[in-house]
């Protein structure tokens, strides 16, 4: 089984800095629910001012180990 998690990240700069900014929007059954909610979305304050390419579907396997290697070291 695979699950969806839909995030909105993006670059921005203040003094001279660069941060990432990331906000994890929710986690869905397909793909076609996160590109729904997309569509919302990037009506809302906050979202808006960004160019769509900052909303990033990723996949996950559920049941499956991630990241375990960099915790082991």
């Amino acid at each position: 089984m695979k699950i969806y998690a839909l995030y909105h990240i993006y670059e921005e700069t203040v003094d001279e800095t660069v941060y990432k900014q990331i906000k994890r929007i929710g986690y869905f059954e397909t793909k076609g629910e996160c590109e729904d909610i997309i569509k919302v979305f990037i009506t809302y304050v906050g979202f808006r001012d960004h160019p769509e390419s900052c909303f990033q579907i990723f996949e996950y396997e559920v049941g499956r180990e991630y990241w375990r290697k960099e915790f082991l070291s």
